[in-house]
């Protein structure tokens, strides 16, 4: 559940205290401008917390996205990124609107930032745009990518069993600089989201170089209508580094199954390609999944992924998680691992 606050940006008279207070304290967030412009402000996060463990496999983590502990002992170790964010939105009339996003990402069992060194790791961006138009955005923003290859997996790139980069990106890491490596967020960005038209929406970024990384694009079209979903996306650093995946889904009710295949070429990782499957089962208490991945690279040392997981929802806001993830990479021993903890939403 997220929490909202809503403000006229006509600042109120004596006769309204309560409001006129709520005015005040908007106003760090830019609530109190122009006459009549309506603004809201919403705040949101994750609190995740968990156990998982891992056998002694030497097939590598990376191969298993979601394991990231040490074998044979359990670790604390989150499904989900905990998180808070602030959102607002300020509509200027004739349909036009701003809106902004900052999310600080952190670890739950030891309060610490997930990266020392960027605050807002999540995102940092603001926008202008219309219904009609679509949005134009500035600063730290999903790939367009990987909102596609996120979407392919059921987990949404979460728990030991998620698909995760490997599955769904093909491994594709542009560049090593540990600022810089993230196939998955931007800085520097500047991007364009259109309207959905008839079920058809897309989206252009650029990202400005910084460091080691060359200028940087990114793009996708998706299509969604009723049970349908069918994305295509790329990502490119130069002409010897980039990914390009489709993905689709249907949502039959009594399941929810989607696929994609994803190429990769130069990078950190080396060229590879990709494909995935899986399945989500809704239940009266929750949902469960199932997932099969492969990655192919130019190595020939091919690895395979099954995953699995049972979500149990306590209210709307939390859950309950348990899942499996097994890899194995060619010429290595099988690595498993299991996790299980508790998800609240706000």
């Amino acid at each position: 559940m997220k929490r909202h606050f809503l403000a006229s940006t006509a600042c109120p008279t004596s006769s309204a205290p309560h409001t006129a207070l709520l005015c005040v304290a908007l106003a760090s967030v830019g609530a109190c401008g122009a006459a009549q412009a309506q603004s809201s402000m919403t705040i949101y996060g994750i609190v995740d917390q968990g156990l998982a463990r891992a056998n002694g496999g030497t097939t590598p983590g990376a191969l298993l996205p979601g394991r990231g502990v040490a074998p044979r002992v359990w670790t604390m170790k989150a499904g989900n990124t905990s998180r808070l964010g602030f959102m607002g939105r300020e509509d200027m009339g004739g349909g036009l609107y701003s809106r902004f996003q900052i999310e600080h990402r952190f670890a739950a069992d030891t309060g610490a930032p997930s990266n020392p060194s960027i605050y807002w790791l999540g995102r940092s961006v603001v926008a202008v745009g219309s219904k009609q138009w679509g949005e134009v955005y500035a600063g730290r923003e999903y790939s367009a990518a990987y909102t596609v290859a996120l979407n392919a997996d059921p987990t949404y790139w979460s728990y030991v069993s998620q698909l995760g980069s490997a599955y769904t990106y093909a491994n594709y890491t542009p560049v090593a600089a540990p600022a810089e490596a993230s196939n998955i967020r931007w800085a520097n960005a500047v991007g364009y989201k259109s309207p959905v038209i008839s079920g058809v929406s897309m989206e252009i970024a650029g990202a400005f170089g910084e460091g080691v990384r060359s200028n940087a694009t990114s793009g996708n079209l998706q299509y969604k209508n009723g049970p349908v979903w069918v994305g295509a996306a790329f990502d490119r650093l130069d002409s010897s580094t980039h990914l390009a995946l489709v993905a689709g889904g249907y949502d039959f009710g009594v399941v929810h199954t989607k696929a994609s295949y994803s190429r990769a070429k130069g990078g950190v990782n080396g060229d590879a390609t990709a494909y995935s499957v899986s399945a989500m089962v809704p239940l009266s208490f929750g949902r469960t999944y199932l997932m099969v991945g492969h990655l192919k690279p130019a190595t020939q040392l091919d690895s395979q992924m099954i995953g699995a997981g049972l979500q149990y929802d306590l209210s709307k806001r939390t859950l309950l998680y348990t899942n499996l993830g097994t890899a194995k990479r060619d010429g290595l021993t099988r690595t498993t691992a299991i996790d299980f903890g508790v998800k609240h939403t706000f």
